[in-house]
């Protein structure tokens, strides 16, 4: 893919188009800048998009968001910045739940994960929630992404439908900081052998997040350019 960096800038009555992106988790600064001339931002939180810092950006992409229940962003604040006319894009995790909810007043959801939310086929919070260090290093897993790996590992006959079902029951029932996926083959009947073959499988596969916070990015990429 084509990569935009400082030439994706476009400009809104003569001035150029300032974009945000808060993420750092499941996308990295450099991986992000790569893509776009943004600043980025940490995982956001409530209050954030009040903040007098953020008057000056006209584009503000959400991936990741704490999601503890007094702290996680808030609705209110992202439709006073979609009223302000500010074009708000959301996927992956935060930013895929808000934009299910928050579509119809015009925030942008992008990917697989806010179609399942959309289409009620996830709906609880912590399908998406995971713990991080200081660091912005992912520990534990999120469910979401979880269930498609399990689903690639039953279509590539690692395991079978039922003990991938039996997979997804047990990361379910786990509090979302302990979700790991050593955690949850503890937790299974499985030889040692086929528990070590599927932690590298596991270890190996591709987050649905990221594939869709990817994807935002260079959504955001073609809708500026296409602003010029």
């Amino acid at each position: 893919m084509k990569h935009c960096g400082k030439d994706c800038s476009s400009k809104i009555f003569g001035e150029i188009m300032k974009i945000a992106i808060f993420s750092k988790l499941t996308l990295k600064e450099d991986e992000i800048k790569a893509i776009i001339d943004a600043d980025v931002f940490p995982p956001i939180k409530r209050g954030d998009l009040l903040s007098p810092g953020m008057n000056k950006y006209d584009v503000i992409g959400i991936i990741d968001g704490v999601f503890l229940q007094n702290t996680a962003v808030g609705h209110r604040e992202i439709l006073y910045r979609l009223k302000e006319g500010k074009v708000i894009f959301g996927a992956g995790s935060m930013g895929a739940l808000r934009a299910s909810e928050l579509d119809v007043y015009s925030m942008i959801g992008v990917g697989e994960v806010y179609k399942l939310y959309k289409e009620g086929a996830i709906v609880d919070d912590d399908e998406v929630a995971v713990t991080f260090d200081d660091d912005f290093n992912q520990i534990s897993f999120s469910l979401v992404s979880f269930r498609f790996m399990v689903k690639n590992a039953v279509e590539k006959g690692l395991i079978s439908k039922e003990e991938g079902d039996l997979l997804i029951k047990i990361a379910k029932s786990l509090y979302y900081p302990l979700r790991t996926f050593k955690n949850v083959l503890d937790k299974t009947d499985f030889s040692e052998e086929k528990k070590e073959k599927l932690l590298k499988f596991f270890e190996s596969e591709e987050d649905i997040k990221r594939k869709d916070a990817f994807e935002m990015l260079y959504r955001i990429k073609d809708f500026v350019e296409k602003s010029n």
